[in-house]
């Protein structure tokens, strides 16, 4: 398209040019590749092995005019060990308006081989690239840093660690289930550690699941945060309801090639008091007849088997009878006790009451007893009583879906799991499902937004995955999906039917900080001011955002601002005054703390370092033959212009904070 536009425009100047025309049609040539600007955003780093490592830029059309592409790519200038997954547009002209942004992200795999250090890369849109060029930092292999030569003697080295730990589970680990458990280490010692490796101790009654014990981790740097995730199997003799000793350590080498041995031990509860390993249990073997006849008898069956190697003890199968069902024996079974492979079968005797001849779900399950663990697995089966009036619409419904979390990123793709339950005792055929958004938040990836079934047996389940993107520009909210379906039965009527599902769509925050700039002077015991930028880079809102500035210097008054609630897109200022207490580095931090829309406290900080001088001595200055008693003007008009700039800023902090609050006023005001 951009080509063509290019080729006309030089065909249109050469023919003014031998004809002699005086004047030239009137428009504007699109922005080109040298009219748009890179601001890198999330992530510039990756480990070997790395999976699905998404880079996320922002496009700037610099540009009053549209700026089109149709294909953008990552050009690095080695590719050894980088596959890229997925590109932003590809195939499909994609336009950015004049003087707009637009957030790309690409998709990449790290092999385990890949060559540590700096990859260099640029953005190319159609072939041409941008300005400016990036890198991906690949993080340390099995290559080893090699200690500095020093004399014997000369230095000892205190290796120390900050430890850290969440579990997979908030409430701690559950017994006879799978558990997570990842500890993060932080390297506060003087010194990196190498060969590090991280163990894990479990007190009697736990194991590792399938790993071992020790995860080999290379280097940690000083500063450096190291995380690894261990899979935990808690045994069904294990008491519930404590809390059991759980040991990290971290060993290796300083640079001195010193044994580095630290630990650290975390008291996990563990929930439950006997085994509900519902996870390994199936319900098989449903069966019922196809048609059942008023006011007659009919048996249901089902079997429980359990698939795992350890027994299960505690649970408990039934069946949930609906109104116009009468239930003519047991339909809830106690399982005190069911071994590895073991397999139980139970009846229930029913009969259908006079009425409208319909299709009657039952829902079978098994479920751990109070005081167990475990989660509720579930069976339907689904019996057409005739007789006694016209037979109803055969049903088809969404029984359940998934989508891998809480909620879904804007720009991300997902995999949403649908699955579909026939109501009716009779084959439903012909099926065809439909998903949309009515606002086109969702599209499908690779594939269309339709898919066929030949048949689902009458009380029968159907199962389907499809793989789904939330667009970019998607609104933080819970979007919903309609999926419609079309079907036969076995006369050959056809039907249709509608249903709806929710998914939340969350938004990346992100939240932009400029580098601090030192005052040009810093002088101890002398106030001293510093500002910088910030801007919300995100399409959603930051709340109660504060900033405040803390560090190894006093205040005169308090260095917190509320800025409030800052839309996407918004950019300020903040200005703290700092009064040095000594000659040196002076360390500080910039500390930004904000809500996400669900109220999780998000903090940022931005660490900064000034060199603070001493006060000039202005008499050492002045010449041996100046007259005695000859008064320091310049002494006097530097004093005069530190306290003149202190009150400038104090008094501009003031009338920003009261211009704040009666804009908080005014709010309150209008809100009422």
């Amino acid at each position: 398209m951009k080509q063509k536009i290019k080729r006309l425009t030089s065909y249109i100047i050469a023919v003014a040019v031998v004809t002699g025309l005086t004047t030239l049609p009137a428009f504007a040539a699109p922005a080109t590749v040298a009219d748009i600007s890179i601001i890198p955003g999330r992530a510039d780093f990756a480990m070997p092995g790395s999976k699905d490592v998404y880079f996320d830029f922002t496009v700037r059309n610099n540009s009053v005019e549209d700026f089109t592409f149709d294909k953008v790519t990552m050009e690095f200038s080695e590719t050894q060990g980088i596959t890229n997954r997925r590109s932003p547009q590809s195939g499909v002209d994609v336009t950015i308006t004049g003087s707009a942004d637009m957030l790309i992200s690409f998709q990449l795999d790290v092999s385990n081989g890949a060559r540590p250090g700096a990859r260099m890369f640029e953005i190319a849109f159609d072939g041409e690239k941008a300005a400016g060029s990036f890198q991906l930092f690949i993080l340390e292999g099995a290559a080893e840093i090699p200690p500095p030569e020093q004399p014997p003697g000369e230095r000892t080295y205190r290796p120390a660690a900050d430890f850290t730990h969440s579990l997979g589970g908030a409430s701690g680990f559950s017994v006879g289930r799978e558990n997570t458990i990842t500890f993060h280490a932080l390297n506060r010692g003087d010194t990196a550690i190498r060969s590090a490796e991280f163990t894990i101790e479990l007190p009697e009654g736990m194991s590792v699941f399938n790993a071992s014990t020790t995860s080999y981790v290379g280097t940690i740097s000083i500063g450096q945060s190291v995380g690894r995730t261990f899979s935990v199997m808690v045994y069904d003799d294990l008491e519930g309801g404590r809390a059991y000793p759980v040991k990290i350590k971290v060993t290796g080498l300083d640079r001195g090639n010193n044994a580095v041995n630290l630990e650290r031990t975390f008291y996990i509860p563990v929930t439950g008091t006997g085994s509900g390993l519902t996870r390994d249990i199936v319900i098989e073997n449903i069966g019922y007849p196809e048609e059942a006849s008023v006011d007659q008898d009919f048996e249901l069956t089902f079997s429980v088997r359990n698939t795992g190697s350890q027994s299960i003890r505690n649970i408990k199968a039934y069946a949930e009878i609906p109104e116009g069902l009468l239930n003519k024996s047991n339909s809830t079974f106690v399982i005190d006790s069911l071994g590895p492979s073991e397999t139980q079968t139970f009846s229930i005797i029913l009969s259908a009451r006079e009425g409208s001849s319909r299709s009657y779900p039952i829902k079978i399950a098994v479920e751990p007893l109070s005081g167990a663990t475990g989660s509720e697995v579930v069976r339907y089966a689904g019996i057409f009583v005739s007789g006694g009036g016209e037979a109803r619409t055969p049903q088809l419904i969404v029984s359940h879906y998934s989508y891998g979390g809480g909620s879904v990123m804007a720009g991300k793709e997902f995999l949403l799991n649908l699955g579909l339950f026939n109501t009716s005792g009779r084959e439903l055929t012909n099926i065809k499902v439909t998903i949309f958004s009515d606002d086109g938040t969702f599209v499908p990836v690779d594939s269309s937004n339709s898919f066929f079934i030949n048949s689902i047996g009458g009380g029968s389940h159907y199962s389907k995955s499809l793989v789904l993107a939330a667009k970019p520009s998607a609104e933080q909210k819970t979007t919903a999906i309609t999926v419609k379906m079309s079907y036969e039965d076995s006369t050959g009527g056809a039907f249709t039917a509608d249903d709806t599902i929710s998914i939340p769509v969350m938004q990346v925050m992100r939240l932009s900080v400029d580098e601090i700039i030192p005052p040009y002077e810093c002088y101890v015991g002398s106030p001293g001011a510093s500002t910088v930028q910030f801007y919300n880079m995100g399409k959603t809102t930051l709340n109660n955002l504060m900033i405040n500035a803390e560090g190894d210097f006093d205040v005169m008054e308090s260095n917190s601002y509320y800025v409030g609630n800052m839309e996407g897109g918004n950019s300020d200022s903040y200005t703290f005054i700092f009064i040095p207490r000594q000659v040196g580095p002076m360390e500080g931090k910039v500390i930004f703390t904000y809500e996400n829309i669900d109220g999780d406290q998000i903090v940022y900080e931005v660490p900064f370092v000034f060199n603070v001088m001493d006060m000039p001595v202005w008499d050492d200055y002045m010449p041996d033959y100046a007259p005695q008693g000859r008064t320091p003007w310049a002494l006097i008009i530097f004093g005069m212009a530190v306290v003149a700039a202190v009150l400038g800023i104090v008094i501009w902090r003031k009338i920003r904070k009261a211009k704040l609050s009666k804009m908080l006023e005014i709010q309150e005001l209008l809100d009422e």
